[in-house]
């Protein structure tokens, strides 16, 4: 033990101001400053739903653009957002791995494409992480995790991966220019659920009445006690030895890049950006879903942040669904995760594709939102935004992993040209397969991130016409 000791009038000093983290070193990360190229605008959404697809009505007849493929029964509700629709279909994420546990097997990879560590926080970065690494400096917020509950139980491979698809880990920046993202100790990022914490989150409390100076005055205050922290912190440097001063260096880092957050959050309400309404308290989750919807597509139209990840239900969610009409008109279990176990049963297959139906529907109205805003360009948002859909399984019932669909929405500016079904072929032959960790090379590379292997099986970037 050392001799340095903590007198009671120090301790009283600072605990005014106190700021706890567990000493991991993926929580002390920091970013690649400066690494960002902030125009054109590249936005970034991972949206997923829980417990699977209907896929015998899920995947689209035909191949190619255009007249050439029609929409599936099961996204009927996304008709007249078709031009801006494109469906990947044939990949695969996990399958020949596939043991106890594909809820949180399919939910831990999906934006990791590396299997889960049981009740391990081991994996690689997410994507969403990455890109957002690679936008940092461009606006406010790096990334945003939002959600609409924390259930439990979790199955075999525990809450980490039923809870989160969203991870910090280490990267690597190599010589020749590309990043490496080997697997580590990481760190879920926990995901906002509560609406009015979400909304004081990105406006910090915004209303119409607030002057510029008032939000100044506040965004300030905030500031204040993250200075009065480093300067607390700095008085210990001459006292630590040198790994602990490197430590005390990240911790600082962390808390530099919250004060950049501050610094770049626009300070609604403008002309062209205003928050909404704070929302109501004790919101069911039909209006929660709906607010969460409305506060992500403002938060892109306000360039609050660049990079979000929703999940409108965990892994394994088993949420009662019960207020869907078709779900209500079978009667019965309602329970979601327990109806995608139809097993064939036809009572329960009917409430299976209803719930599922439903959520399709739901999701075409959050897109609908972002191209009937405007875009600083003039555009319709949707226009600069990449939107990945899709669930932690592909079939609800079969619980598998192989031809495991996304739906992508929008153009990202021009490097995505929708209204397409692009399929890969499926084998018994793992290596004749594409996967998601291939499919993440090329997403990778259109936020101008170059990397020529992703998690357990992504060796090789996709060959297809953006």
């Amino acid at each position: 033990m050392n001799n340095l000791r903590f007198s009671r009038r120090r301790f009283i000093k600072t605990s005014g101001v106190t700021i706890t983290l567990p000493m991991l070193p993926s929580l002390l990360y920091s970013r690649r400053a400066g690494a960002a190229t902030c125009a054109p605008i590249k936005r970034f959404l991972a949206y997923t739903f829980p417990n699977g697809h209907h896929m015998v009505e899920h995947l689209p007849t035909g191949i190619g653009s255009g007249a050439a493929w029609t929409l599936p029964v099961m996204l009927a509700a996304l008709q007249d957002l078709k031009p801006d629709l494109t469906f990947v279909s044939g990949l695969e994420n996990q399958q020949r791995r596939r043991v106890l546990g594909d809820h949180a097997i399919g939910n831990g990879a999906l934006l990791t494409a590396r299997m889960p560590t049981a009740n391990q926080p081991l994996t690689n970065m997410s994507v969403d992480q990455i890109i957002a690494d690679a936008q940092t400096g461009c606006r406010g917020l790096t990334s945003l995790q939002l959600g609409t509950h924390n259930v439990g139980p979790a199955d075999e491979f525990g809450t980490y991966y039923t809870r989160s698809i969203s991870w910090r880990a280490p990267s690597v920046a190599n010589a020749d220019g590309t990043m490496s993202f080997p697997v580590g100790a990481a760190t879920p990022l926990g995901k906002e659920i509560d609406p009015k914490k979400a909304f004081d989150r990105l406006f910090a409390g915004a209303d119409a009445s607030v002057s510029a100076a008032e939000a100044a005055k506040r965004l300030a205050l905030r500031k204040s006690v993250l200075d009065t922290v480093v300067a607390q912190g700095g008085s210990l440097l001459p006292r630590l030895n040198a790994a602990d001063r490197a430590k005390l260096d990240e911790l600082f880092t962390g808390i530099r890049s919250i004060e950049q957050e501050l610094q770049n959050t626009p300070p609604p309400p403008s002309a062209t950006c205003m928050p909404p309404a704070a929302p109501a308290a004790g919101l069911d989750f039909q209006k929660q879903l709906d607010y969460m919807h409305t506060l992500m597509a403002i938060a892109f139209q306000c360039d609050v942040t660049r990079v979000i990840t929703f999940m409108m239900g965990d892994a394994l969610s088993n949420r009662n669904l019960a207020f869907i009409p078709d779900v209500a008109a079978v009667g019965g279990e309602a329970a979601d995760h327990t109806v995608s176990h139809h097993a064939t049963d036809p009572l329960l297959i009917a409430k299976f594709r209803a719930m599922v139906l439903w959520k399709m529907g739901q999701i075409g109205d959050f897109l609908r939102k972002l191209k009937s805003m405007t875009d600083s360009d003039g555009q319709p948002l949707l226009n600069n935004v990449l939107v990945m859909i899709t669930s932690e399984l592909a079939d609800g019932n079969r619980h598998n992993h192989d031809d495991l669909p996304i739906l992508l929405a929008g153009r990202l500016g021009g490097l995505v040209t929708p209204d397409r079904h692009v399929r890969f072929p499926t084998s018994s032959d793992y290596t004749k397969v594409k996967t998601f960790g291939d499919f993440f090379i090329t997403l990778l590379s259109l936020y101008d991130v170059k990397t020529t292997a992703f998690g357990d099986d992504g060796k090789e970037a996709i060959v297809w016409q953006h």
